[in-house]
């Protein structure tokens, strides 16, 4: 069998997951990492320790996440930005979609138990970065695509692009 899928799905769901990324910014933005309205960064945080699923984790949140919240909280904020700017621009997006994997599974972990979540969507985030890391997926539509055509022989791109 000698034929290929396109890959403009797995290019558009990239940008729409970068979209989402940097949407769900706006419930944790600095400097209080906390909405006008809602439940902010720091609520979810409480909700994994009141409703973890896994003991050591609602611990390792309670004694090491929670004292040092605004340093944690600036570098969830900024993971989830870069990794929503590399998968809407389609830049270094195995790199972004694989900090996007570990960030997708730390949410399914942490908010697995707590009402009102929905485990699956977690686990189809993950397996949607995934996919991106797999499939290259900035190599249509992205900045990835640039970098491949100017740099062909460059192995390390491989791993990043």
């Amino acid at each position: 069998m000698d034929s290929k899928a396109p890959l403009w799905p797995v290019a558009l769901a990239r940008m729409l997951i970068g979209v989402m990324w940097l949407f769900s910014l706006r419930w944790k933005l600095p400097p209080d990492f906390q909405p006008e309205q809602g439940r902010g960064l720091l609520d979810w945080l409480q909700l994994e320790v009141e409703h973890a699923a896994f003991p050591f984790y609602g611990q390792l949140v309670e004694t090491l996440i929670l004292p040092n919240f605004t340093t944690f909280a600036w570098m969830i904020f900024l993971a989830e930005l870069l990794v929503g700017i590399l998968l809407l621009t389609g830049s270094f997006t195995r790199l972004g979609a694989a900090i996007g994997l570990l960030l997708a599974i730390n949410l399914g972990i942490g908010l697995l138990d707590v009402p009102g979540e929905w485990p699956w969507s977690y686990l189809m985030m993950a397996m949607w970065h995934g996919t991106f890391v797999v499939a290259g997926a900035g190599r249509l539509w992205g900045i990835d695509q640039l970098l491949w055509r100017r740099y062909p022989n460059a192995g390390w791109l491989w791993w990043v692009a």
